[in-house]
């Protein structure tokens, strides 16, 4: 009998091994999406309309911000986290994003590989680490640019 998708996303999640066996684009694709929720719950906490939380979110979400992110945090990656990172960013793409360098496009795959497995392993210390690293980040360019 098939899964629901409700009984896929409540499961336990992989090990770390089997997540690693992931194609990175997988782990992208799932990735990108757990950023996206972050980003969009950190703006909600900061009550404003929702075309400027949009716009806000686009700003960090895109290929650039999750680049500049990836190169803040990389000192931190451990040897798996780096694997990850580098085989995210070293996948063959077959799109590219339509406003970003190739350079900050592979990054932000890289990162994005790193948050899906993160994730999908069930790392919730480690994830969750990374995201007040991200918000500490967050806070202090927002410093910068008021």
């Amino acid at each position: 009998m098939e899964e629901s998708l409700m009984e896929i996303f409540l499961r336990e999640k992989m090990t770390p091994q089997e997540a690693q066996q992931q194609n990175p684009l997988v782990l992208a694709f799932l990735g990108d999406g757990v950023f996206e929720l972050f980003v969009r719950t950190k703006l909600m906490a900061q009550p404003q309309k929702v075309n400027q939380m949009h716009r806000m979110a686009a700003k960090i979400v895109c290929a650039k911000g999750q680049s500049d992110l990836a190169v803040a945090l990389s000192p931190y990656f451990t040897k798996e986290e780096e694997g990850v990172f580098r085989r995210g960013r070293n996948t063959n793409q077959k799109t590219m994003a339509k406003n970003a360098t190739v350079h900050d496009y592979r990054n932000a795959t890289g990162f994005e590989a790193l948050m899906g497995y993160l994730y999908i392993s069930n790392q919730k210390e480690r994830l969750a680490w990374y995201f007040q690293e991200i918000e500490r980040i967050l806070d202090d360019e927002s410093k910068i640019t008021k």
